[in-house]
């Protein structure tokens, strides 16, 4: 079979993973502290270098295919909520969480107040302080103030300061849900960042730019169509006149 029907399958399949990508981003457009994915690809080219004399062309071998995604962790701009427990961090920290998987790195800063006595996010996992642990509150004491490095107050008293960490390569950290990530074997790095309390990140998605993508990859996903179909055409064609010669 030509081999530039293998090149154009793959490329169909590459542009079906950015489309699904480029979809999900752009759901997620008003989804707070969202972190849009990126497409990255690597070279078919792995046959190419082996000792097993497979009948791959370079044709096919210097193709491409849909390798990973990463995260773009641009700032989100923010917005003011006057919630005393709405969170938004400018610059590059996380706040660290405790979940049954394990503690996990978020941008999500909206919490409460446990009946439990923790400070929490919304779906009841612990916020975790400075020294690992949940950071206590009673719920009867009224409001938290959280000051711009993390500090929590209740009244007069200091509950303990929020855990933010920082990462070398934030992009290379894994989702564990929309909003949180996995730091394991993450390397830390130095928070470069503030708390800004009443306020939330939103979406880094930009809206425009991701729709203009999405008509782009529309367009390629359609070329690709094309040119294999006109390659199985071709391919069924000369089958047929193959067998009528041969006959």
């Amino acid at each position: 079979m030509d081999s530039g029907y293998y090149v154009a399958a793959g490329s169909l399949k590459a542009r079906a993973f950015q489309l699904e990508v480029v979809a999900n981003n752009l759901a997620n457009a008003a989804t707070v502290s969202y972190k849009p994915d990126q497409s990255f690809f690597a070279l078919f080219n792995k046959a190419g270098g082996s000792n097993r004399r497979l009948p791959l062309s370079a044709a096919l071998n210097d193709g491409v295919v849909f390798g990973e995604t990463g995260v773009v962790t641009d700032q989100g701009n923010l917005r003011a909520t006057g919630r005393p427990l709405d969170l938004a961090l400018e610059g590059n920290g996380f706040l660290m969480v405790r979940t049954p998987a394990g503690d996990r790195a978020t941008r999500d800063g909206r919490l409460q107040m446990g009946k439990d006595g923790e400070l929490q996010a919304m779906d009841g996992s612990p916020v975790l302080g400075k020294n690992g642990q949940p950071i206590s509150v009673d719920p009867t004491k009224g409001d938290l103030s959280i000051t711009a490095d993390g500090t929590v107050q209740q009244k007069d008293a200091v509950l303990g300061q929020l855990d933010l960490k920082a990462f070398e390569k934030p992009g290379s950290l894994k989702r564990s849900g929309s909003l949180r990530f996995d730091p394991t074997g993450a390397v830390e790095a130095p928070m470069k960042g503030t708390v800004a309390q009443g306020h939330l990140e939103q979406s880094a998605v930009d809206t425009a730019s991701t729709m203009v993508e999405m008509i782009r990859l529309n367009r390629l996903f359609e070329l690709s169509l094309k040119v294999a179909s006109t390659l199985s055409n071709d391919l069924d064609s000369k089958s047929i006149n193959d067998v009528a010669i041969s006959r």
